[in-house]
């Protein structure tokens, strides 16, 4: 009765320590990252923004977050080019799920303020759109090269 009840205790370790070694499988599909959600945009002066954002994203393999503009919602959230946009690699101890992070879109190459999650270097101009995408670690096992693939669209805010 004492070896059953080892037994039942310990099989499911037993298993998962045989297949986890002995698993070759692996998928290639690249795993999606949860959009952002835009909350709001605030005119700081200056060509300085301040933008609310919600997100989810608890995999491993995220890294941040692009930001694309243009003079459409239809064009910021469907890009050209998706590598057009521009990062905000965020560090990894920053993922605590979830959370409404802080960022700042400014031209200058000053620090980040007190509070703000990642400040993006770049230029927006009033009345026009912005999205978000969520940047993720892509690799590829074949050749050792490795990318960001980005998820869907957030949703679009015009600027003030």
């Amino acid at each position: 009765m004492k070896f059953v009840s080892f037994f039942s205790r310990y099989s499911f370790a037993v298993l998962v320590f045989l297949f986890g070694f002995g698993c070759t499988n692996y998928s290639t599909t690249a795993s999606v990252q949860a959009p952002p959600t835009l909350i709001s945009i605030t005119n700081n002066g200056n060509s300085n923004f301040t933008i609310k954002v919600r997100a989810q994203n608890p995999e491993f393999i995220f890294q941040g977050y692009r930001l694309y503009s243009g003079i459409s919602e239809k064009e910021v959230q469907n890009p050209t080019d998706l590598n057009l946009g521009t990062d905000c690699v965020l560090a990894s101890s920053t993922i605590v799920q979830p959370v409404e992070y802080t960022f700042e879109i400014d031209p200058s190459q000053k620090d980040n303020a007190t509070g703000v999650s990642c400040r993006i270097f770049a230029t927006l101009t009033p009345g026009t759109y912005i999205a978000m995408r969520t940047l993720g670690l892509a690799v590829n096992l074949q050749n050792s090269n490795s990318s960001f693939k980005v998820s869907p669209s957030s949703n679009a805010l015009i600027v003030p």
